[in-house]
């Protein structure tokens, strides 16, 4: 339980599509419509660049603040945090705030965010990581500068497939949660 808790809010994000390098500090929060003040049209949808992964983020966080559960601008390396996540000791009030907020933005989060890999729980998971992949299970792995790409969805790890894998799998990773009843 406390694994998916992670996973979910590290954006949980780790399929493919990672987007270029670039500089937060000259990331733009998004494309938008119209912008257009001269009389002229915008340039055709094709036309327009891409909106990199760290721009999605943004757009995402700045929804969230804007829809009443204050967010931090994302900071690549770092796990991007998601609406759906538990967090100790907090006012039942907040997670509905931002609950509601994430119901509102959720769309604008990119499919993956990278976030730099801690070398001692890649090591600590990697026999969970095995046996989730010996049950078909895609499994994440961080790349050669130490980032893995997330999922920000985390839906994946609610279908059945998932649940039966981690399972079976979960005695392999030291962690409080094996102890709980409904992981016995």
């Amino acid at each position: 339980m406390r694994r998916a808790l992670l996973l979910t809010a590290l954006v949980p994000l780790l399929a493919a599509g990672c987007s270029e390098p670039h500089s937060p500090a000259v990331a733009t929060a998004g494309t938008g419509g119209s912008t257009a003040t001269s009389g002229t049209a915008a340039p055709p949808v094709s036309a327009r660049p891409k909106e990199s992964d760290y721009d999605k983020a943004l757009r995402y966080t700045r929804c969230m603040t804007e829809n009443g559960a204050k967010m931090p601008d994302p900071v690549e390396g770092e796990p991007l945090m998601t609406g759906d996540v538990v967090v100790a000791d907090e006012p039942m009030s907040a997670v509905e705030a931002r609950l509601a907020a994430f119901g509102k933005c959720r769309q604008l989060m990119p499919a993956t965010w990278p976030v730099k890999a801690d070398p001692k729980e890649v090591a600590r998971s990697a026999a969970y990581n095995r046996c989730m992949k010996q049950h078909g299970v895609p499994v994440y792995e961080p790349e050669a500068d130490g980032m893995w790409h997330a999922p920000t969805n985390s839906d994946y790890m609610q279908t059945p497939e998932y649940r039966a894998a981690e399972q079976d799998c979960r005695h392999l990773v030291d962690d409080p949660a094996n102890d709980t009843p409904e992981n016995r």
